[in-house]
């Protein structure tokens, strides 16, 4: 597959590049960026003959056929429909969209053009969230009464982190930084409609946009979430605790590890379960899994992307996904902003 990438900040350098070329199903033809001086330096590196400044002129390369977009969120739906309409497939990083009025031009733009348009939502391919996606949907806890998610992160500040995610007083901040990738665990575990969502959050840093925040999600089926966000803890993790009616399941996501929980939970129990959550670190301490986190599973969604396309089959992760964490992040800043729930409309 032959790809272009436009926007080569942190993102892409860091990420995207290292993977793609180490992908043998992957030649990387052209990169666009604005700085000059860093599409010449990373051109260099990988050896990549077309570089440009503008990414029009990405998109006029008849010999590209997918489009990695790593720009900032504001840009994705200008650069997604422009991409869409040269013909593009195209792999947009999260979040899609922080609008739904963005996302649908971009869904509409796929489609009438007749391209596949894929969302970097890549940890929901942690195997610890495959794993209670599979023991939720076999019944092993019932029906779903509850999700209490949590994402907890130091702030985007310092070297190797984009200062657009920072700057302006009506930045998203924390919701638009690490939230998309909550908001898709919980709606991709629980996959009930959106009726309302409350949310509240501020900031009690001194980056004067939002560093913390939670969101409570209804769903159609009288299930509730909540999604608690946050810069300012001093501390990395990221977990789920699933309530249904017959069981409860804890999700560590990051340490790859799930519990199921029946009745009591004794502490032969909770021992076991830090035996075998230790034995998954320790493996992946020893494979080097463990240091490379989230990264490791972009090799994957670009491949399934890549194998979409091929055989005209379901993109991983699609538009209409990218639409509803779309529509938590637009509605959960409406709702700090004006102080009430936003009832979804249909």
């Amino acid at each position: 597959m032959r790809v272009g990438i436009i926007g080569v900040g942190s993102q892409a350098k860091n990420v995207h590049l290292p993977t793609l070329n180490s992908m043998e199903e992957v030649e990387i033809v052209g990169i666009a960026d604005i700085n000059e001086e860093r599409v010449k330096d990373i051109s260099k590196q990988y050896e990549i003959l077309n570089a440009y400044t503008d990414y029009r002129d990405l998109l006029n390369n008849d010999n590209i056929d997918l489009v990695l977009i790593c720009t900032p969120s504001y840009l994705h739906k200008k650069m997604v429909v422009e991409s869409a309409s040269a013909g593009k497939h195209v792999l947009v990083e999260k979040p899609m969209a922080t609008t739904v009025k963005d996302a649908d031009e971009m869904i509409n733009a796929a489609k009438e053009n007749d391209i596949k348009l894929c969302v970097v939502q890549n940890y929901r391919f942690f195997p610890s969230v495959k794993d209670t996606k599979a023991r939720i949907k076999k019944g092993r806890i019932g029906e779903i009464i509850s999700m209490h998610a949590y994402m907890l992160d130091f702030p985007p500040l310092g070297a190797g982190y984009s200062e657009w995610r920072i700057e302006g007083k009506d930045s998203a901040g924390v919701i638009e930084d690490i939230g998309p990738h909550l908001i898709d665990i919980v709606l991709h575990l629980n996959d009930s409609k959106i009726e309302q969502i409350y949310a509240t959050g501020g900031c009690i840093g001194n980056l004067d946009l939002i560093d913390h925040a939670q969101i409570m999600i209804e769903f159609e089926d009288k299930s509730l979430a909540t999604l608690d966000l946050s810069w300012m803890a001093g501390a990395k993790e990221i977990a789920l605790y699933i309530q249904g009616t017959g069981g409860l399941l804890r999700c560590d996501v990051r340490n790859n590890h799930v519990q199921e929980i029946h009745q009591y939970n004794t502490p032969l129990d909770d021992l076991s379960s830090i035996i075998r959550k230790m034995r998954g670190i320790v493996r992946d301490v020893m494979t080097g899994d463990y240091f490379v986190g989230p990264k490791k599973f972009h090799k994957e969604i670009i491949r399934n992307f890549i194998v979409s396309i091929e055989n005209n089959t379901k993109s991983p992760v699609t538009g209409e996904e990218g639409r509803k964490t779309a529509v938590v992040i637009e509605s959960a800043l409406k709702s700090i902003r004006n102080r009430e729930p936003v009832f979804i409309q249909r």
